[in-house]
């Protein structure tokens, strides 16, 4: 939809259609698999704020390899304007944020220009 009105689509599922994230979830499946074989934990989504590659070199570098990953192997675009390298809590995601409790755990809250925005 575009400014009020239906808008055909040529490819891939509609944005906020109930199919989405059902065939995110399986398509990107793969991509976690590729991670923990990488030895990282937790699953990292390719799209949040800007890169930050002076600050974290190496973080890049995996950027790189999922970036690589998914245009090659799952054949997906990648927007690179939504990509992003940095620490967790840093990072914003359809208006949530982490943060880290005093007890270590990373827990996760309504980021704060989703609270402004109200």
């Amino acid at each position: 939809m575009m400014n009020g009105v239906v808008i055909e689509t040529a490819e891939g599922t509609p944005q906020g259609g109930p199919l989405s994230p059902l065939l995110a979830n399986i398509l990107l499946d793969e991509l976690d698999k590729e991670l923990e074989k990488m030895g990282h934990r937790s699953s990292v989504t390719p799209t949040t704020a800007t890169s930050t590659s002076k600050a974290n070199p190496a973080g890049e570098r995996v950027m790189a390899r999922i970036r690589k990953f998914l245009q090659k192997r799952l054949k997906l675009k990648v927007n690179e304007q939504k990509g992003a390298v940095d620490r967790l809590w840093k990072l914003k995601f359809l208006g949530f944020s982490t943060y880290k409790a005093k007890a270590g755990q990373i827990l996760i809250r309504l980021a704060l220009q989703a609270i402004e925005r109200k």
